[in-house]
Parts: C-alpha cells; structure tokens; sequence
C-alpha cells in the first residue's frame, strides 16, 4: 500500500480565503471551525513516542492550559484534528523542525488535511491588515483568559461582544461548551485558550452550528497593538500564578 505523500502545505488556504469561507458559514448558519496545531499541539501529539518534546514544552504546559495527563490531552488534540473544518499547520518556511515533526504526527495518525492553512494565519493577517472593519460585522463572543481586556478594546472598536467566557486549563472545556451552547444570538466564537483552545474550536461549532475559531495570540495583539511581546507576557502570568 502506498503511503500518502504529505504535501499539504503545498495548498494552504490564504487569510482572505479563510475570511470568506466564514462569511459563507454565518450567512448559511452552518457549524465551522479553525482548530491551529502549534508547537504545544505538536508536542502532546507526539507523546509517547517522543516523550522529550513535552518535557521541554513542560515550562509553558500550565500557561497553555494544561492540567490533565498528556494521554488525555493527545486523545482530545486528535479528536479535534479530525473534527476540525480547517487545520493549521506548522509549515517548513516557519519552523522547518516543528513542519517535520507535524507530518510525522500525521503519518502516525494516518491523517492528511483535507483543508489547511498557516498555523499564525489570523497573526500574519494582523501584521498586514486592519481586521476591525471584518470583525465590526461580526456578533462575537470572546472565549479565553483575557477576555475581558479584549470586550473592553472591541466595544471601542465597534465590535458587537455578545459575551466573554473565561477559561484557564483544559479541565473547564466541556463547562464552557455547555455554557456557550447556552448563549443566543452570535455568530462567531474567538477562542484564545492556549491548547483548550484547539480542542474547544470543533467541540463548539459542533454543539452550535455556528463559527468557532482558535484565534491564539491575535487577541493579544488586538489588546498589546506594538508592544505585544510574547514571552514577557508568558514571564508575567507565571509571576502572578505559579507558586515558588
């Protein structure tokens, strides 16, 4: 038997593609959703064949939301690469080892994309364009840590926030399925919740018919603007939430 080739990266979807199949989504009422496997989502995946990889993702696992065992975070990641409407990828031009080891995953979990894009699609549309005036069309709920600061900076942009739900670890996903499926009248989910975020994405369009997207660091970027910096902002939740 042949093995799939694997070329999938060779046909990503480009961020007004994206923008558009949305669109399409909230005008039929349809269920989508853009679950985006990174380097954390790569990492648990990879477990237990490659049990190094989450050791070093190990000093992020609790600012990523990860709470349970790495078993149950690799079932629900899977789960979610195959539920998922759109996948983003890793691709080799961004982080040639992190591009190889996804399409090890894949092979392991004899899995080929049927339609993918770049794993910081929604990021690299930021750095080129102004997304409000797409977003300003939008009845949006904002799920993740940072919710709040988020509502306040989209009301002043003229974005309708019908709600903000908060969640830190991936113990709370199937409270915040529960607690979404319950809200009436949006149209699409931002989903900024680490790995929880992955998994959330399909589990939402799934329980709601409408548009649930892993949004990741945009909505930093949306709050920071310039001064959005990573791994400050890594340093400074484990000040205010990890013990000594």
């Amino acid at each position: 038997m042949k093995k799939p080739e694997y070329l999938y990266e060779k046909n990503l979807l480009k961020p007004i593609t994206v923008l558009n199949i949305i669109d399409r989504a909230v005008a039929d009422k349809k269920g989508f959703s853009l679950a985006r496997f990174g380097i954390g989502e790569i990492s648990y995946l990879s477990w237990p064949e490659n049990t190094w990889l989450v050791q070093d993702f190990k000093r992020y696992e609790k600012y990523a939301g990860v709470f349970s065992s790495y078993q149950k975070i690799k079932a629900e990641l899977a789960t979610a690469l195959d539920k998922a409407d759109v996948v983003g990828v890793i691709i080799p031009s961004r982080l040639e080892f992190w591009a190889k080891q996804t399409k090890t995953v894949f092979q392991q979990l004899n899995f080929t994309p049927s339609t993918c894009c770049c794993a910081w699609i929604f990021q690299d549309y930021l750095k080129q364009t102004d997304i409000w005036p797409w977003l300003r069309k939008k009845k949006v709920i904002l799920i993740g840590r940072r919710v709040k600061e988020a509502s306040t900076i989209f009301h002043r942009e003229g974005v309708q926030v019908v709600d903000t739900v908060a969640i830190n670890s991936d113990i709370e996903i199937e409270n915040v399925v529960n607690i979404v499926s319950a809200i009436d009248d949006w149209e699409v989910a931002l989903i900024s919740a680490g790995i929880p975020a992955t998994i959330l994405a399909p589990k939402i369009a799934n329980a709601t018919q409408k548009v649930a997207i892993d949004f990741g660091h945009s909505l930093d970027m949306l709050i920071d603007g310039e001064h959005f910096d990573h791994a400050k902002t890594v340093l400074e939740w484990k000040k205010n939430n990890i013990r000594k």
